[in-house]
């Protein structure tokens, strides 16, 4: 009987797992497997390079039929019981929004948030009113971060035209319809602060909201993660794995995905191969690596306790 993979996501972790298992594990399983890439998206967000966009069929065109099917479509609910997944068309995108928006407010400065400023204000330049809304007296205020790359930060958004609101967050947030065709769609911010800002484009970029939505509540945390073991299993299932973002074992970068797929093609091989002993346990990375690029002139970054130049 043919063993099938499922895997749901077509991002830093799921499009690499999906070649790795087709290129090394379908030879040792004597052609006895299908992988399944599961993706509401056509093409891979590439958003650390100029080209954003790449079709994810072509790379895969090497594969037979027979080993790999690729489904254009959004998981729905899955029932580990039974080992399906139901999928839902859909496509999304803000790129409109964002060329006719003449302001623009981005409530968040973590990562998300410094580099989606700083490269709009590179390519619109005085062209849109961006302002970042931020939690603390800093960007990147986090503790894992050096002060001096947050400085960094800061002093490039400014020299971009960014304008950075200290000490706020967004409370209340009411966007109008639209009432004449060519009319602007126009949200008002309610401030912690007690201030108010009306803008065309509102982008909410605090935290991370995991695509888990279809997944039993019971197998998930409180901040909607995947609870797994310390083999990348989830927890309470048998035939359920998870890397990427919607796990719960270290911090949601792209940097730690290629271990995370090197662990899991490993763990899989044990099942789909039938290797006996242990799967051995994934040890997450303590050390921090954030690379930051603000547009082709600006960047910095921090490697353990090191701050990378511009």
């Amino acid at each position: 009987m043919v063993k099938t993979v499922v895997i749901l996501g077509a991002g830093w972790a799921g499009l690499p797992l999906a070649h790795k298992l087709l290129k090394y594990t379908l030879p040792k399983a004597k052609d006895d497997l299908k992988v399944f890439l599961v993706s509401p998206n056509s093409h891979f967000y590439w958003n650390l390079a100029a080209q954003l966009f790449l079709p994810i069929g072509p790379s895969f065109a090497q594969y037979s039929v027979k080993n790999f099917e690729f489904v254009l479509g959004k998981a729905k609910r899955l029932d580990p019981e039974t080992n399906t997944v139901e999928t839902l068309s859909a496509l999304h995108s803000l790129q409109e929004q964002i060329q006719v928006a003449k302001s623009i407010v981005i409530a968040g400065a973590g990562l998300t948030g410094v580099e989606t400023a700083g490269e709009l204000a590179y390519v619109y330049g005085g062209e849109k009113d961006i302002t970042l809304i931020i939690s603390g007296e800093r960007a990147l205020q986090a503790s894992h971060i050096l002060s001096g790359v947050s400085q960094v930060v800061e002093k490039d958004l400014q020299k971009l035209g960014v304008k950075l609101v200290r000490n706020a967050q967004v409370k209340d947030a009411q966007t109008k319809t639209k009432e004449e065709k060519d009319a602007a769609v126009q949200t008002t911010l309610t401030l912690s602060n007690g201030s108010t800002i009306v803008t065309e484009l509102y982008l909410p970029l605090f935290g991370v909201q995991v695509n888990t939505s279809f997944v039993p509540a019971s197998l998930l945390d409180s901040a909607g993660n995947l609870v797994l073991d310390k083999a990348m299993r989830v927890v309470g299932t048998e035939n359920v794995w998870g890397i990427g973002d919607v796990g719960n074992l270290e911090t949601k970068q792209v940097t730690r995905t290629d271990a995370q797929i090197v662990h899991l093609s490993a763990a899989l091989d044990h099942v789909l191969l039938e290797v006996t002993g242990e799967v051995k346990e994934y040890k997450p990375s303590g050390k921090t690596m954030i690379f930051i690029t603000m547009g082709k002139k600006h960047a910095t970054g921090q490697i353990g306790g090191w701050k990378l130049w511009g």
